[in-house]
């Protein structure tokens, strides 16, 4: 049965802030009755500086000199202006009935509020996300049922909840829920049920009892596309076959919609080119502008990112990293810039370079789409039917593996944005050294051939 809520744990602090025009507020601090940190203001303070520290480094603070004027607070007065601001939380929290019927749709709606008020590791998370977070909780409102009470879920219960992830279909691909992806919902799913026993709704997390999904073990190996694989997809992405074409009720094709669809696939294949070229990641590509491209320096800033997992309509947001990075502009990466700028589209400090028809971002889904579409013409489909399915994020390595070739491995990582240098290593690791086998047959040679060996070594 879910427990009586802890008054106990309501408690909090007053402090004085110092605002930029010299006012000082005592600003009070402390946990509400439904469980989130919160803070408001109390008053102006009327305080002195004691010249003295608590333990902490915080100034001691004493009433200031002379009478209070009406309106201002001593350290006496806020706190027990906070004193009254707890005791409402807790009657609040005393008021609340044994049993409230919390049902899982309800949870599920307050953890993704609790989680915008509490931010993530860099603080606010960002709306792709939260948009993540919703299709989670659809859908966990989906095989627990959203009006089901949370009083009502047992260790069985979520257990059997988990075993219809990994066999029921997902309406929106019509195949179960890939091993990684149900690994993440039970995780959300723990997260909004230990919500539920910090604010007292539940006794214990029945989540806490099921052995989560193992976490899917990386392969050992990515793919790469050598430069010439690269033109060659790109060729095909770019083709406009005659079957492809929408026709009219008589037969014909509208010549706009040919354009259209020919200008359309020409900037897919600059996009595959240009992300092999430079290691931009797709939400990258849909972030770039043509401002941060500088063709005197043969460099590219990357500043934003705009990923296609994010709602609609949200502007761009920092890079995965959380900082901007500049990358060299190749004579192949130049070459597909100049051909998307003859395509038609903006191309002002601020238009998007892989824009849509409306100028906005290229959509993410379907420049793969196209990419997959091109290793299939170029005869490279099989990459996509092995243990490790290429994917368009491989295009990454493509720029990886050369520049470690050219480049110190530091310099690589500022390039790609990794923020681990063992991210970085692997690329090293994938790297043959091309004169490897000529020296390692030297060696043995020397050791096979003692009079050939001895004169190398002698001179």
């Amino acid at each position: 049965m879910p427990q009586q809520p802890q008054t106990s744990s309501i408690n909090g602090y007053v402090r004085v802030e110092e605002r930029a025009n010299g006012e000082r507020k005592w600003i009070a601090a402390y946990i509400t009755h439904s469980g989130p940190r919160t803070r408001c203001l109390v008053g102006p303070a009327w305080v002195r500086d004691t010249g003295r520290q608590t333990p902490r480094g915080g100034t001691i603070w004493r009433a200031g000199d002379g009478p209070c004027p009406d309106g201002f607070l001593t350290p006496k007065a806020a706190r027990e202006a906070l004193d009254v601001i707890l005791a409402t939380e807790r009657a609040k929290a005393a008021r609340r009935p044994v049993g409230e019927p919390i049902t899982v749709e309800t949870l599920l709606a307050r953890w993704i509020t609790h989680l915008e008020v509490q931010g993530g590791k860099r603080g606010r998370l960002s709306p792709s996300t939260l948009h993540d977070y919703a299709s989670i909780v659809k859908t966990l409102n989906a095989i627990l049922g959203g009006q089901t009470r949370i009083s009502e879920l047992t260790t069985e219960t979520v257990r059997m909840a988990q075993e219809r992830l990994a066999t029921e279909p997902a309406k929106s691909r019509g195949t179960p829920v890939a091993d990684s992806r149900r690994r993440q919902v039970m995780q959300r799913l723990r997260q909004a049920l230990d919500l539920a026993v910090a604010r007292g709704w539940l006794a214990e997390n029945p989540a806490r009892f099921v052995d989560l999904p193992a976490a899917p073990r990386p392969h050992p190996d990515f793919n790469v596309l050598e430069p010439s694989r690269v033109e060659a997809v790109a060729r095909a992405v770019a083709q406009l076959p005659d079957y492809d074409l929408p026709r009219m009720r008589d037969g014909e094709v509208h010549p706009h919609l040919r354009e259209v669809m020919k200008r359309r696939r020409a900037l897919y294949a600059d996009a595959v080119r240009f992300s092999a070229y430079t290691g931009l990641r797709v939400g990258e590509l849909r972030g770039l502008r043509w401002r941060d491209i500088d063709f005197t320096g043969h460099a590219l800033r990357i500043a934003r990112n705009n990923p296609s997992s994010q709602p609609a309509g949200h502007g761009d947001q920092a890079p995965k990293s959380g900082r901007g990075r500049s990358v060299p502009l190749t004579p192949g990466a130049i070459a597909a810039l100049d051909r998307i700028s003859l395509l038609g589209f903006p191309t002002g400090p601020e238009a998007l370079v892989f824009a849509t028809e409306g100028d906005g971002p290229v959509d993410g889904g379907k420049l793969r789409d196209a990419f997959y579409r091109g290793l299939d013409a170029a005869g490279l489909g099989y990459l996509r039917t092995k243990d490790n399915p290429i994917r368009w994020h491989d295009l990454r390595h493509t720029f990886g593996t050369m520049a470690v070739r050219v480049f110190p491995l530091t310099d690589v990582q500022a390039y790609m944005g990794h923020s681990n240098i063992q991210t970085t290593m692997r690329y090293v690791h994938h790297t043959p050294r091309v004169d490897a086998a000529a020296k390692l047959a030297a060696v043995f040679e020397q050791d096979l051939n003692p009079v050939t060996g001895f004169a190398a070594r002698t001179g």
